[in-house]
């Protein structure tokens, strides 16, 4: 196809698009969500037998000189411990559309303790209840979204953690409810590990928080924060029609999987009717 013809091609498409040449989404302020449930989970040492089952729980946080521990103790077995921290978080008042841009803040310090060795703290998502309960220790089915790794006596260092899909998820199922799990790498060789998170019930602040916003504008094929002619004109070049399922000449796989809004493989009228909706002001 010859320049002229793809330029009269977008500018004929302009009036069925029934919108202007360049409007910007509109944007909306992120949101920031604090738990609404949290605690310390215990297995094993005082409160029972260490069999990967919480014996006992304290669920305050409120004492301003309390110490959120992650600990993962195996030696000697008798005194053989583990201490995990749960967070849990309601969604409901987010009033930005999925997918969103979501990331998990904390602060974690290292133990003041020698010579503990450097321990790697895991992140794991598992079903939120809202409740707090010895349940939540070992709850599943867990999903790992990442680690970092303290040192020993190390200063209270933040950290931010993408969990853009685990939001997004709760949000278009309707649950509107995340959990997080923070734990000692459970295949650790290291027989001591401890890192510590302060958190005090009188502060949202000290504890481990969400922060959502606007995910990727559907439609903005070439990331410039709106949807207008330019992404029509790398729309156009993947529109091959249903059923098929490769990209037509001018168009690289990317880009087809890219305008292939509906996900069924293939670029057609669907497409171009969800591209339609967000095309201009972005509303929807």
């Amino acid at each position: 196809m010859t320049t002229d013809a793809h330029i009269t091609r977008v500018v004929t498409v302009a009036a069925l698009l029934g919108a202007c040449w360049a409007c910007a989404w509109r944007a909306e302020a992120a949101q920031t969500v604090y738990p609404s449930k949290d605690g310390t989970l215990v297995d094993g040492g005082i409160y029972g037998t260490f069999d990967g089952v919480a014996d006992d729980a304290d669920w305050y946080f409120n004492e301003s000189s309390y110490e959120g521990s992650i600990t993962l103790a195996t030696d000697p077995p008798e005194s053989s411990l583990e201490h995990r921290l749960v967070w849990e978080y309601n969604l409901s008042s987010i009033t930005l559309e999925p997918p969103v841009s979501a990331t998990l803040t904390f602060t974690i310090r290292g133990a003041p303790v020698w010579p503990f060795p450097d321990t790697d703290v895991h992140v794991y998502s598992y079903p939120a209840d809202l409740q707090e309960t010895l349940a939540d220790f070992s709850a599943a089915p867990a999903e790992f979204q990442g680690s970092v790794t303290i040192i020993p006596y190390q200063l209270p260092t933040e950290y931010s953690l993408n969990v853009d899909n685990v939001v997004s998820d709760a949000l278009v199922s309707g649950d509107d409810k995340v959990a997080f799990r923070f734990q000692v790498d459970p295949n650790t060789i290291e027989l001591s590990n401890q890192a510590l998170i302060d958190a005090v019930d009188s502060d949202p602040a000290t504890k481990p928080f969400l922060t959502i916003d606007e995910g990727p504008v559907p439609g903005d094929f070439n990331d410039d924060g709106e949807v207008d002619l330019t992404d029509y004109a790398l729309f156009a070049d993947c529109m091959a029609g249903p059923d098929v399922t490769t990209p037509p000449e001018g168009c690289s796989a990317d880009q087809f999987s890219d305008t292939d809004l509906d996900n069924d493989e293939d670029v057609d009228l669907g497409d171009f009717g969800l591209f339609q909706r967000y095309f201009g002001d972005g509303s929807g």
